[in-house]
């Protein structure tokens, strides 16, 4: 605790002699951020500071923080994102600044969230953005290094899930990767996608599978995702991408699952129950 409050102190005075902040800014931490440190700042403006730590262990998930800049300066105005105050390198690391979203994380109204990942696809990507290939083999091939890495007593049951599936590649768009309830906040102006640390150039079968894993609506506490929003959302995207995850969808739960048993093995908790409901709609499918 008291390391906690030291580098809020030490982050407070530095932001202070930057101007970026008011003397008497209060500093709320945020609990919603699962790989770096997140605050809320209320003062002369209301802020979300962000403080990136290192963590690039994750064989999922990378943790970018000057990608995230990029995205969130060409994202600015276009009503998807939250509005970019600031980024800096700092003695404490690099710290994102953007203007706060005042209203609760998703629960409810998947047509919104397909509208929203349209618009996002549509977008034109910053420059130097890591590309994800959307090859069944390449997607199959990393489900399998990550399963390499696992000790779970459910390896050997999600290695004979793998989905049959051969796909062509896709021309890639702008994707968010991390499509989840936690990241997708209705604000005054509607519904907004944060924590844009992960972003790429890939499939956008990508989003549409994380935003409708089982495994991740049990994380987030949307487990009562039901049939009924899942076929709403998928009606809000094109005839085109709703096929094309009927093609390749399964191959992305299956990678996912085996993502979230890899969690389970470090010890997070509910990750172990996020694989098995993957593992459910994989069995539930052949």
């Amino acid at each position: 605790m008291n390391l906690i409050v030291n580098i809020e102190e030490q982050l407070h005075d530095y932001l202070l002699n930057q101007g970026l902040i008011s003397h008497d800014t209060k500093w709320l931490p945020q609990t919603g951020g699962r790989t770096n440190k997140v605050w809320r700042l209320i003062g002369n403006q209301d802020l979300i500071c962000k403080l990136y730590l290192n963590s690039s262990s994750n064989p999922l998930f990378a943790n970018t923080p000057t990608a995230e800049y990029q995205c969130l300066s060409l994202l600015k105005g276009t009503g998807v994102a939250p509005d970019l105050y600031e980024f800096l390198e700092t003695p404490f690391g690099q710290i994102l600044l953007y203007f706060y979203i005042e209203g609760p994380i998703w629960e409810q109204g998947a047509e919104s969230v397909a509208n929203l990942l349209c618009r996002v696809h549509e977008l034109k990507p910053p420059p130097k953005l890591r590309i994800l290939s959307g090859l069944s083999n390449d997607i199959k091939n990393h489900g399998l290094d990550i399963l390499k890495k696992l000790t779970s007593t459910h390896k050997d049951k999600l290695l004979g899930l793998c989905p049959n599936v051969t796909i062509s590649d896709i021309t890639p768009v702008l994707i968010h990767t991390d499509v989840v309830a936690g990241n997708l906040i209705f604000g005054p102006e509607g519904l907004r996608l944060i924590d844009w640390q992960c972003p790429a150039l890939g499939d956008p079968v990508v989003d549409v599978a994380m935003f409708l894993s089982p495994g991740m609506h049990m994380i987030y506490g949307t487990g009562n995702f039901t049939a009924f929003e899942r076929e709403a959302f998928l009606r809000g995207l094109s005839l085109y991408l709703r096929a094309r995850y009927d093609q390749v969808g399964l191959l992305y739960h299956w990678r996912l699952a085996a993502y979230c048993l890899w969690r389970a093995d470090q010890g997070e908790l509910g990750y172990e129950g996020a694989a098995l409901a993957e593992i459910a709609l994989l069995e539930e499918a052949q």
